[in-house]
């Protein structure tokens, strides 16, 4: 018995063809998958590279900071700092020899100087009880008025006559309750390290804008 032929060469070859081209198109269609995913992750990747790179890039602020040029320096004898006025009361209360000195509170903290000098050698430390020299700036640039304004510069001066304003013709730049205050500071010591000390301690207590930076 005899089966008939039916698929012949031609079939076969066009059966092989057609195969080939159907697994080579799968194959560039796998390709181009691959290469459009790998397109989506490089892109990704470029964002997230983008992101990170703005986020640690350094902000440079344009602002300078301020220069007070109207503070002047000074030094203070200084004994002690205290967190409260008793208690630098109490440690004043202990030693006659500090019975002209003052206590400024500055930023919460309470200080006892024993006089204050615009020249660090000039001052006399102390051994009992113990001292140092405090530098510090007192600046009125932010008053309006303009006799407080000037006062850091003025008390700078240990030229007696110059200090009291003997020599001024000009009123406006006398703070107005100058003659009173230092009229009272007379009583209590001739010494001008003693007397600056009180006058930069009542002027600082009395107006907001005159400040003392350590």
């Amino acid at each position: 018995m005899k089966f008939p032929n039916v698929i012949g060469k031609r079939d076969l070859m066009h059966a092989a063809i057609i195969g080939s081209v159907a697994g080579l198109a799968g194959v560039l269609f796998f390709i181009l998958l691959l290469s459009s995913m790998d397109s989506n992750e490089q892109q990704q990747q470029q964002a997230t590279n983008q992101v990170e790179e703005e986020e640690v890039i350094p902000v440079q602020s344009s602002e300078e900071p301020k220069v007070d040029k109207m503070a002047v320096e000074f030094f203070a004898n200084q004994h002690g700092v205290f967190s409260s006025h008793k208690s630098a009361l109490d440690f004043i209360a202990g030693y006659a020899s500090l019975n002209t000195s003052a206590i400024v509170e500055i930023d919460g903290n309470f200080y006892v100087w024993s006089s204050v000098t615009p020249v660090k050698e000039e001052l006399v430390i102390s051994d009992n009880p113990t001292s140092f020299a405090k530098s510090f700036t007192f600046s009125g640039s932010a008053c309006s008025n303009p006799a407080l304004q000037s006062l850091p510069t003025h008390l700078q001066s240990n030229n007696p006559s110059k200090f009291y304003f003997e020599d001024t013709k000009e009123p406006d730049s006398i703070p107005s309750d100058w003659d009173s205050i230092t009229s009272a500071l007379s009583s209590i010591s001739g010494d001008l390290s003693v007397v600056r000390l009180h006058l930069i301690t009542h002027y600082f207590n009395e107006n907001d804008c005159m400040k003392i930076k350590l």
